[in-house]
């Protein structure tokens, strides 16, 4: 073996790996399939030739010969069907006239290169005098060399014509330079393959064919670019723009420290910022409470998603939006993460209706309770009125037939409050009634109810005492805080307050009894 079968060898070992990891990486797609099939004819080609320039005489070189020109005249439309799977150009070959022609000129070449009485580069083999092994003899005149030279002219221009194009038009800057990188790598290996293979061997036998070592080189260009240009990954990811576009809800998809790399026309639409103003930029800018650090995406990564989590958005005019916010972790078996999946969900017209059906239940609310007061309550005072007096004088006899807790009622009226009223006025005697009231109030405890029955009407609902005398001291003290004068606008009004009471087990247990026992003991006390 000598040196060019040495990197022959190696070329070949290039191949086999790259193909395989090509479709390691992902099968199901046809980019990969494509790479695969493309290494697959470089790989058949550089193990010819490990035995091509060693071989031990004519006829052995012309058999290995053959053999490589497999991979040699079906390299070019694999190589440019891979560009048109990686440009999305294939829609190109949708005839089958256009497949036939595409396909069938390799075919032709290959049926020459296998089973013609010569090759096309080849009428002949002889030792090149730098001692490397063998070369071709070949002449000018031979048309198939121009030919076939035409085919790789043909082919390649065309699919770096694809590949201008396409990175020309691309969003996305590492696309634009992965179509630069295959042009300049190929363009390259094309002159010097054509030179030492094509041109040379027409005017000397000093070199062997070098066009298979020189795919060395596009075997390390072809590394780099699944590794550093992510000729696969971002392709797949790239391709799945068509279909974020369908949904139609807002996507996003961020890395792995929370950035934006992605989203999709919907989200573009809620938030009001154009298409491409949001890469590069945090979740948070997007959220008002800011809530998403690095460890709540670490704490995402490790649980691999959430939920439907309300959030507020900001939107590019600094309005703000009710959404619900759902997350996902993408990744796979082979790449691992491969970025984070957000969702967003417009809830604004929800959290409308939501609070609009809040504020009408809040209204409801605050009229019932003012039906509520109004049934119940002395508008004036304050005070339960007679309605809210004689329920809860039910509830005091139901309480009384099932724990025995007596109760009394007490009566008040105001002595000479119809002087008053026609002396000084209505508005002077409704201020007389609310003082009344508060003065009630002061001496008021937990087990009594308080209330006016009309004009100057008032009772009490007294329950849980220990005897009559407790009663009996309740009206005392009643007297006592009205012995001092009301004060209306500085001026005194000094009257005097007749009360009167009854117990409910005194009165047969019959309520109207003890309410007009009560009133009775109130005129009484008003004639002293």
């Amino acid at each position: 073996m000598n040196s060019l079968s040495f990197f022959s060898y190696t070329v070949f070992i290039m191949f086999v790996v790259l193909g395989a990891y090509s479709l390691k990486l992902n099968i199901k797609q046809a980019l990969n399939r494509a790479a695969f099939y493309e290494c697959l004819e470089l790989s058949i080609w550089a193990f010819a030739y490990t035995f091509f320039y060693t071989a031990p005489d004519q006829s052995s070189a012309m058999f290995w010969h053959r053999i490589g020109f497999i991979g040699g005249s079906l390299f070019p439309p694999f190589a440019i069907y891979f560009f048109m799977i990686l440009t999305k150009g294939k829609s190109l070959l949708k005839h089958k006239w256009q497949n036939a022609i595409f396909w069938g000129i390799p075919a032709i070449l290959l049926i020459k290169n296998l089973f013609g009485k010569t090759t096309c580069l080849a009428l002949g083999f002889t030792q090149s005098t730098s001692g490397l092994g063998w070369t071709y003899i070949n002449r000018p005149q031979n048309l198939w060399t121009w030919f076939y030279f035409l085919v790789l002219a043909a082919y390649f221009t065309f699919g770096f014509i694809l590949l201008y194009i396409w990175q020309h038009e691309s969003d996305y800057e590492i696309q634009k330079r992965q179509a630069l990188f295959i042009i300049f790598v190929d363009a390259i290996i094309l002159i010097f393959g054509s030179l030492t293979d094509v041109i040379l061997p027409m005017f000397n036998n000093y070199l062997p064919p070098l066009a298979v070592i020189s795919t060395m080189l596009f075997a390390a260009a072809f590394a780099r670019l699944i590794t550093q240009y992510q000729l696969f990954s971002f392709s797949t990811m790239a391709s799945s723009d068509a279909i974020l576009e369908t949904v139609s809800d807002p996507v996003i998809l961020l890395d792995e420290k929370g950035m934006i790399l992605r989203y999709n026309q919907a989200t573009s639409n809620l938030l009001k910022y154009d298409q491409q103003e949001l890469i590069g930029r945090g979740l948070n800018s997007l959220l008002e409470a800011k809530e998403y650090k690095q460890e709540s995406l670490d704490l995402l990564k490790a649980n691999r998603q959430f939920r439907r989590r309300e959030t507020k958005l900001l939107t590019a005019n600094h309005e703000m939006i009710d959404a619900v916010i759902s997350a996902s972790v993408a990744s796979d078996h082979i790449d691992g993460f491969m970025g984070i999946v957000i969702t967003l969900h417009d809830i604004s017209n929800k959290k409308r209706i939501e609070n609009e059906v809040l504020e009408t239940r809040e209204n409801y609310r605050k009229f019932g309770d003012e039906l509520y007061a109004i049934a119940n309550y002395d508008s004036l005072t304050g005070l339960a009125n007679r309605r809210a007096f004689f329920l809860e004088l039910e509830k005091f006899k139901k309480s009384y037939l099932v724990e025995k807790i007596d109760f009394s009622v007490i009566f008040m009226d105001l002595n000479d409050f119809k002087s008053i009223n026609d002396q000084y006025g209505h508005d002077i005697g409704d201020q007389v009634l609310i003082q009344t009231a508060n003065r009630l109030n002061t001496q008021k405890s937990q087990n009594e109810l308080i209330a006016r029955m009309g004009g100057d009407e008032f009772t009490i609902l007294y329950q849980q005492f220990d005897s009559e005398l407790d009663i009996f001291k309740k009206k005392q003290l009643i007297k006592e805080i009205f012995a001092a004068p009301i004060i209306i606008n500085k001026q005194q009004f000094k009257f005097n307050i007749s009360v009167g009471y009854a117990l409910y087990s005194q009165s047969n247990m019959d309520s109207d009894l003890m309410i007009r026992n009560a009133d009775q003991m109130m005129y009484r006390d008003k004639r002293k």
